[in-house]
């Protein structure tokens, strides 16, 4: 079965009909632009790119129709194992989004590449209604590994999970952590907790306090850069009527300040139709000389270095691109995700121009291209 089909697929029941499409996380009227920012910054997205990222599959889940309405309305919760928390907190240290120095522009990790080979995640299923639990017991889901628990050990509150933790089951789907600890943690508030589940509600807090608290903020210039969507369309009524050269006379609102006077200095669209009617048009352009260059002046270079406006530019540079003719990889190259290499647990100036397609692929989507060419 292939990743879409998988994903079109009910998480509790397999069922591939009847299904309805729930949206984990909706855009907030309450959130600050601040806040989105911080947001979009950790997810690894382009500036107002929040709004397109919610419509994608790593927002979305697909349950039966009943079951998607108990979600809804919180009857049961998916929270991510605690190795899925280790993991998502671990990819955010390694992503290029925290410590990042004002004049660093480089690419920073999707959210994307926290994804496993088969690009699902494991959650912790659980119910708070009694429907809920029937769910459970009407269902096989699988038992809790011992990677799930983190060797029932919690990895924030640094002690012994409790007692009963290894009842909750767990199931996968596609949905992003990220997304469905923002859901979890709503709810979790909403609904009474046990000190069993309080356990992950504390996991939950944590992720997603690292944007909503804003504890890792985006560098300056990603806040000021321009948001997805800024083009023609998005522009006013009065600003949008300036780029177009037919707009009527009419439709310019009259000066509220009262008629000045009249008199006889003709429009300027009259003396621009005037002096296009005296214009040849089959006359060639007189080539003109180019301008001379500015003379260059003689000083020295630590003179030049002090002074910036005869300091010399930088080169330009091609923007990041995978190498055409890189070598092909060894065998613990050629396949990151069991042998992740060494820039991995490094934060930012990541990819550089000695990436090939197989780095480029492992950063953007956590895949590995040539250990698939072996297969």
């Amino acid at each position: 079965m292939s990743m879409c089909e998988e994903a079109l697929r009910c998480p509790i029941t397999g069922a591939t009909d009847n299904l309805l499409q729930c949206r984990v996380v909706s855009e907030s009227a309450d959130a600050d632009e601040s806040q989105i920012a911080c947001m979009e910054w950790v997810f690894g997205l382009p500036r107002g790119g929040l709004s397109y990222y919610l419509q994608s599959q790593e927002n979305t889940i697909w349950f039966r129709e009943d079951i998607c309405r108990m979600y809804s309305r919180m009857e049961f919760l998916l929270v991510p194992t605690f190795k899925t928390f280790i993991d998502a907190m671990a990819f955010m240290q390694h992503a290029g989004v925290t410590a990042r120095k004002n004049n660093d522009e480089s690419p920073r990790r999707p959210l994307t590449a926290l994804a496993s080979n088969r690009a699902s995640y494991r959650y912790t299923f659980i119910a708070f209604t009694e429907a809920a639990r029937g769910l459970q017991k009407e269902f096989k889901m699988q038992s809790p590994t011992m990677e799930d628990l983190n060797n029932n050990w919690h990895p924030l509150l640094e002690k012994p999970l409790l007692e009963g933790s290894d009842t909750y089951p767990v199931l996968e789907c596609f949905s992003h952590p990220f997304c469905i600890s923002t859901f979890a943690e709503k709810a979790f508030w909403r609904r009474r907790k046990t000190e069993v589940t309080a356990q992950w509600h504390v996991c939950c807090d944590e992720l997603v306090d690292q944007w909503r608290l804003e504890r890792i903020p985006p560098p300056q210039w990603f806040i000021d850069a321009p948001k997805l969507g800024q083009d023609d369309t998005d522009l006013s009524a009065t600003e949008a009527s300036g780029y177009n050269p037919l707009t009527s006379e009419d439709t310019v609102a009259p000066d509220q300040g009262g008629a000045i006077g009249a008199t006889d200095t003709p429009h300027p669209r009259m003396k621009v139709s005037s002096w296009l009617g005296k214009v040849d048009l089959t006359i060639e352009p007189i080539e003109e000389e180019a301008p001379p260059s500015p003379r260059k002046l003689r000083r020295s270079s630590r003179i030049a270095a002090l002074s910036s406006p005869y300091a010399s530019s930088p080169e330009l540079c091609a923007p990041a691109s995978p190498v055409r003719h890189a070598p092909w990889p060894s065998t613990r190259g050629r396949n990151p995700v069991r042998y992740p290499p060494a820039w991995v647990k490094r934060n930012g100036c990541f990819p550089t121009n000695r990436f090939s397609s197989n780095d480029w692929a492992y950063f953007q989507y956590g895949i590995a291209l040539a250990a698939r060419a072996d297969r």
